[in-house]
């Protein structure tokens, strides 16, 4: 999709990276829920909870990390578990003490987050077993075939390109090897206000044109890597609706600390119809 014309044909002009993107972002997108030392970057996932309820955010964003984990089924077998776009260390941190993961690695290029990640690990006092490296999802520093379980939660819509991303993901995973995923599906727009939004949403939110393509194709992707699907569902029902009735009751948390500028470009994320999904696939065993 990356040569029709009506999707953006350069990745970002505001941002060098997505690294970049989460620099500016900080924390105010969504909450900080400080007293909790959790600072929430996803949309969450919702099913069973209440958009207008206090402190429902919080628990829709620990579900989505839970689902991941859990789907990925790590447990103090694993060797070496890494998250890839890990954020402010929320789910490193959730693999040892909820899943007992003896050795995580998270890995992101956003020196802010990496900054607050390494201050929160150290304030767990689990220094031993996570480690926070500045690395590109593209271009993994891992050796062939030496990590057990891969995971990622709403960060591969970044990633420049997915495709080389679930490349990567194979060659450095075990036989054998399971990748957890939570992401953002961007269709190629299908009307003329969406073909308007769709290019702005690039800008803003650092989208690559690589990545603008449907579930189906997202799947074809995945196995053409070489992967096996064990799962992969939609969940756009639990995640945008009411992430939507989240935000535009709480508007200003959107919008706080940023220029009108990226305001103005990033605020048809409210109205394009992106997908959710979780994926699960395995790597064959030789």
């Amino acid at each position: 999709m990356s040569d029709d014309p009506i999707i953006k044909s350069n990745v970002s002009e505001t941002f060098m990276d997505a690294g970049a993107l989460y620099d500016f972002m900080g924390h105010a997108p969504l909450e900080y829920i400080e007293c909790e030392d959790v600072s929430l970057v996803n949309l969450g996932y919702w099913k069973g909870l209440n958009s207008f309820a206090k402190g429902h955010l919080m628990l829709s964003n620990l579900a989505l990390f839970h689902l991941v984990c859990q789907n990925a089924g790590l447990s103090k077998n694993d060797g070496l578990v890494v998250d890839i776009g890990c954020g402010f260390g929320d789910v490193v941190i959730n693999c040892v003490k909820d899943f007992h993961c003896p050795s995580v690695i998270g890995i992101n290029i956003s020196q802010y987050q990496i900054e607050q990640s390494l201050k929160k690990i150290a304030r767990h006092n689990l220094q031993q077993k996570i480690a926070i490296k500045n690395m590109s999802a593209t271009e993994l520093q891992f050796e062939d075939n030496s990590i057990d379980k891969m995971i990622s939660t709403e960060a591969a819509f970044h990633f420049d390109s997915r495709v080389d991303f679930f490349r990567e993901a194979y060659r450095t995973l075990k036989p054998g090897g399971i990748l957890s995923l939570a992401d953002m599906v961007y269709n190629p727009p299908r009307n003329a206000l969406e073909e308007i939004i769709l290019p702005r949403l690039q800008d803003g939110l650092y989208i690559p044109s690589a990545n603008v393509y449907s579930f189906a194709d997202y799947i074809k992707k995945i196995r053409d890597a070489g992967f096996e699907i064990i799962n992969a569902k939609n969940i756009t029902s639990h995640v945008r609706p009411y992430f939507r009735k989240w935000a535009f009751s709480h508007p200003v948390n959107l919008v706080i600390n940023r220029n009108i500028r990226w305001i103005i470009s990033t605020i048809g994320f409210l109205v394009y119809p992106w997908e959710y999904i979780y994926l699960v696939a395995k790597k064959p065993d030789v």
